[in-house]
């Protein structure tokens, strides 16, 4: 993962801004600490930087998956 960034940005959100098309990153429920899901997290970036995300649970509620498609 990349290292921390300025202000309030965080791994996960470095990590979710350097996805490539078509890639995917899975985040676990162990992984997650805030009480909010990182799915907000995904909304935030698609606000500001004009990027396309799949996002939600897994199958199996033990995390997230996010899929960049543009």
């Amino acid at each position: 993962m990349p290292l921390f960034g300025k202000g309030r940005s965080s791994a996960v959100f470095n990590a979710i801004l350097s996805l490539k098309v078509n890639e995917a990153l899975i985040i676990t429920k162990a992984e997650w600490k805030p009480k909010y899901p990182p799915t907000k997290i995904v909304t935030r970036i698609e606000q500001r930087f004009k990027m396309k995300f799949i996002r939600g649970a897994l199958p199996d509620r033990s995390g997230w998956a996010v899929k960049r498609i543009k």
